[in-house]
């Protein structure tokens, strides 16, 4: 990054107790400042990053971005004062991204973000410098940070954007200037700020609208609302699907890892994902690392050592059985993509259980989208089933009368915990429980609860 006065320049920021020291990335979280990070004091609506600014320094922290000056504890250096800390923020990222000459590609969607991008970086990661962002860094905060903590040396960047609301991507998009846009795909997120999909989908192709002449847009041609906007694209564009596409793939396995086979150019790639919606993840990331100039053996070869994420769509061993992780988040698209995934598992099992957690952010219509994946898993034969949360608790007792005896299995913290309802549930050692719920309704805890063991890579 830059020199602290030249920090404080580009931002236009008054610099107190100057040293010589160079940040080595930008963080706006105490808790994870590192020796040589800059901190970025935010005010938000619950916390105000100027309370731990001694936490900071005390953790390693090298300089700061303020907007207090009262606030400077003694162990403070490097202190750039200026009025908006979060317009300082953006307005350093957009001077580092400006000195890196990387070829830089942006992802958004409504699902598969996350992966496509760790596919991505591992495909490449041994042909080229790489920088893919930490973690799902992609608002108006996320981006910049992520871009601060780019290597000057990179040769290529991996981000994702992110949209709550209208008007999210295109100044990420203005921040980000990608060569290359991957959408995965549009879904049934955030509908309480969003009309509907197709407000969804102008919102992510905003990334597209962004592309300099000559850039380039992976696009998911098996997502309906993305196929519609490429038809009237003059841009260039590279379509991947199972159903059609330049890049078009054929799954021939899905348990116990994801295999998909694509003829134009032959390709055979073998992964440890699970479930059947990652292959449009794995076909973005391929199409991506063939423009890039990686070569289809190396392409085949690197797919067979990635390994995906904890928290999305992990296979642990449990003391009843078999635990499906996807707790990472939650809308209908993926709660119906994880549902399909257990009851594909070709496993010798008795009961395919199910935790379904509130999925949250989907306005008016929240209920009845809680009710429709209660009643996919019904006709997937899916139980027990236990909910957690309002909604899901709610669509659940509207459905009892449908569902055979004993379905449903209702529990407070009052009475017992979801954990132990679930071992008194699930007898044997011939059970699949999958979780899945939004991210605030932290069902990871109940998965560590339940299994301390690793993800199950069935042979």
């Amino acid at each position: 990054m830059f020199p602290s006065s030249d920090i404080a320049r580009i931002v236009a920021g008054r610099l107190l107790r100057e040293s010589d020291e160079v940040p080595l990335r930008a963080i706006h979280d105490s808790r994870l400042v590192q020796k040589g990070d800059l901190f970025v004091a935010l005010k938000g609506a619950r916390t105000d990053g100027h309370a731990f600014l001694e936490e900071a320094f005390t953790r390693g922290a090298c300089g700061a971005i303020i907007s207090e000056s009262g606030t400077i504890p003694d162990n403070g250096r490097n202190l750039i004062v200026i009025e908006d800390t979060r317009a300082a923020l953006q307005g350093l990222a957009a001077a580092w991204r400006s000195e890196l000459s990387a070829t830089f590609v942006g992802i958004t969607g409504t699902c598969g973000k996350t992966t496509t991008k760790a596919i991505l970086a591992h495909l490449l990661e041994k042909d080229f410098r790489v920088f893919a962002a930490p973690h799902n860094y992609n608002t108006e905060i996320g981006l910049p940070i992520a871009l601060l903590a780019m290597p000057s040396n990179s040769q290529v960047g991996v981000f994702e954007l992110g949209a709550s609301a209208p008007g999210e991507i295109a100044p990420l998009a203005e921040l980000l200037s990608p060569k290359i846009a991957i959408l995965t795909m549009i879904g049934h997120g955030h509908l309480s700020k969003f009309r509907n999909v197709e407000a969804i989908a102008q919102e992510k192709w905003d990334l597209v609208r962004a592309l300099p002449t000559g850039g380039k847009a992976i696009i998911n041609r098996d997502s309906p609302e993305l196929s519609r906007l490429a038809d009237g694209w003059t841009g260039e564009i590279i379509s991947v699907g199972l159903q059609g596409g330049m890049v078009n793939g054929k799954i021939v396995g899905a348990c116990p890892g994801l295999i998909v086979e694509v003829e134009n150019p032959p390709l055979r790639l073998e992964t440890n994902l699970l479930g059947r919606h990652n292959a449009t993840n794995i076909l973005s990331a391929v199409a991506c690392a063939l423009e890039l100039g990686l070569a289809k053996e190396t392409i085949e070869n690197r797919m067979r050592t990635f390994k995906p994420f904890l928290h999305r769509l992990n296979l642990f061993p449990a003391p009843f059985g078999y635990l499906l992780d996807d707790t990472y988040n939650a809308n209908p698209d993926s709660t119906r993509a994880a549902l399909f995934t257990l009851a594909e598992f070709d496993l010798d099992i008795t009961q395919r259980a199910f935790v379904f957690g509130n999925m949250l952010d989907l306005g008016d219509d929240s209920l009845r989208f809680h009710r429709e994946t209660i009643d996919l898993a019904l006709r997937l034969g899916v139980g027990p089933i236990f909910p957690v949360g309002d909604l899901a608790t709610e669509a659940a007792r509207r459905a009892v009368k449908d569902a055979p005896a004993e379905t449903f299995v209702f529990s407070s913290q009052e009475e017992e915990s979801l954990a132990d309802s679930i071992r008194k549930a699930l007898k044997g050692k011939r059970n699949i429980l999958l979780v899945k719920g939004s991210r605030d309704m932290n069902l990871d805890r109940l998965v560590i609860e339940l299994s301390a063991s690793r993800p199950l890579r069935l042979e």
